[in-house]
């Protein structure tokens, strides 16, 4: 009798290509736009506009690690700029890119990045009341489903506030509205992965 070789047929498995982003891939990572308002409190309070910027970098790893920064500013728009009456409409302010420069932190540290508001320190162009934007790239993680920024490598948090010491570091008083967590940072992806299905769109409802 002839034996019946039962093999397994060959079966195409369709699966869902990942982005996977080991350390020495550079990952960015933004706040997108906020609006830094003037003060942080009440007028009847002195010393309360916002007047510094601070940008936290910390590496939990036992790795090297590092990161560049930089900052988007759009300038206040002068008040005959708008294009209704009823409603304000200031299209097209030019974005300012600033260099905060490459950062490599040593396992276990900190750096932070403090850079006072032009115009509310000092006499530079005035950016008090503009838009700003945080953009980040280097030895971040991101969630391979959701695109999240997850725990593993470098870690990213946003705060600015009031001073009271100009040569001092830190803040008097912080504006609770300008606070990005680490969480609160978007993941950008300018390369062209094809996916059969968009993991980025995929909510975890």
């Amino acid at each position: 009798m002839k034996e019946i070789n039962h093999k397994p047929k060959n079966k195409k498995v369709h699966k869902m290509k990942e982005i996977n982003h080991k350390p020495k891939d550079e990952v960015e990572l933004t706040t997108g736009p906020f609006h830094l308002a003037l003060e942080v409190d009440s007028e009847l309070q002195t010393g309360r506009d916002n007047d510094r910027l601070i940008i936290i970098l910390k590496n939990p790893t036992y790795e090297k690690l590092s990161a560049s920064v930089k900052l988007g500013v759009c300038l206040q728009p002068e008040i005959e700029d708008f294009t209704n009456e009823e409603i304000h409409v200031f299209p097209n302010i030019p974005e300012t890119e600033i260099n905060l420069g490459t950062h490599k932190l040593e396992p276990h540290t900190c750096t932070r990045i403090e850079r006072n508001i032009p115009g509310a320190i000092g006499n530079e162009i005035n950016e008090t009341n503009a838009v700003y934007q945080v953009m980040a790239k280097g030895d971040f993680k991101v969630c391979k489903l959701t695109c999240e920024p997850i725990c593993g490598l470098l870690e990213i948090s946003v705060i600015a506030g009031s001073i009271l010491n100009p040569d001092e570091p830190g803040l008097e008083q912080a504006d609770p509205s300008t606070f990005f967590r680490f969480k609160d940072f978007v993941f950008c992806d300018d390369r062209k992965v094809k996916m059969e299905d968009d993991a980025c769109s995929e909510s975890s409802d």
